[in-house]
């Protein structure tokens, strides 16, 4: 009976997205920040290779680079991003990520921009390890959270709401305000919503050994959170803390400064989901 319903629903909205296009009827209006020329830099400010082993497994290193690029694995390392386009009012095609999803286009803010990866070593301005990669942000909250429910459909596995696992790739910055943006959003039971802070919470239990994520596994109780601007929507970093008070593995912004960024200060450390974390982490930020 359980799961006709759940047939049930996955056949009605996929009837909805073939038959209609993807609209914000109401709600709050949201805006891209995003400028050309601005730059962020962040740094991974901690690394616990036995704290992460007990969380992902021996292959933890591949967890780590699989979700934040080559080099993000090394403590001290850093990343650089810098805006070359911004488009906002751009028409997003899903079907470009997930061609099995019938989801008509979107409304999104597209931000591209050059990529310096993880590296202790000088930046070569002259020479970013990836040009013009993309960041596509949905201009309505509610059509994000309809994308990850169909996602849901199809894999089921991942069945339900809005998740840094379900979301992958779209939640690399917000629009603003950021605090309406995440309020906006329909998560997952596990997800907690205060403010620009997004805190993730990870149950192991006997008849749920294992959390999957996308590219790697979770096989003892932890919490990690993901930290936005306020006033920007800029991601500001991640942190990973095992059930026993330990901190596995932390990102955070260095450049801008928190002054730079106005409610930085109100922040508590927040993080995203490794086994979903978007694959590049990108600025959303005015320039200065």
């Amino acid at each position: 009976m359980k799961k006709t319903s759940y047939a049930l629903i996955g056949f009605l909205l996929i009837f909805i997205m073939l038959g209609s296009p993807i609209v914000s009827v109401q709600g709050t209006p949201y805006n891209c920040t995003g400028v050309v020329g601005a730059e962020a830099t962040w740094k991974v400010k901690t690394v616990n290779n036995g704290t992460l082993e007990a969380i992902f497994g021996p292959t933890w290193q591949t967890t780590i680079e699989m979700s934040f690029l080559p080099g993000s694995s090394v403590a001290g390392a850093k990343m650089k991003s810098k805006i070359t386009y911004v488009n906002t009012s751009y028409i997003h095609d899903t079907s470009t990520v997930y061609p099995f999803i019938p989801m008509a286009p979107v409304d999104a803010c597209l931000i591209l921009s050059d990529v310096w990866y993880w590296t202790t070593d000088p930046f070569n301005e002259s020479s970013p390890d990836a040009s013009n990669v993309p960041t596509v942000i949905f201009s309505h909250p509610e059509n994000l959270t309809t994308y990850c429910q169909l996602l849901g459909v199809f894999i089921s596995l991942f069945a339900g709401n809005v998740s840094q696992r379900n979301a992958l790739g779209y939640l690399n910055g917000l629009l603003v305000p950021a605090e309406d943006y995440l309020a906006d959003l329909l998560w997952d039971n596990d997800y907690l919503i205060d403010g620009t802070t997004v805190t993730h919470t990870i149950t192991i239990t006997i008849a749920k050994p294992i959390y999957f994520g996308w590219f790697g596994n979770y096989f003892v109780n932890c919490t990690e959170t993901w930290r936005y601007s306020k006033s920007y929507g800029t991601f500001l970093g991640y942190k990973l803390v095992h059930n026993n008070g330990t901190t596995a593995y932390e990102t955070v912004l260095v450049t801008p400064s928190a002054e730079e960024i106005p409610g930085f200060e109100l922040l508590v450390l927040t993080g995203t989901s490794i086994g979903t974390i978007l694959c590049v982490i990108y600025v959303i930020m005015k320039k200065k």
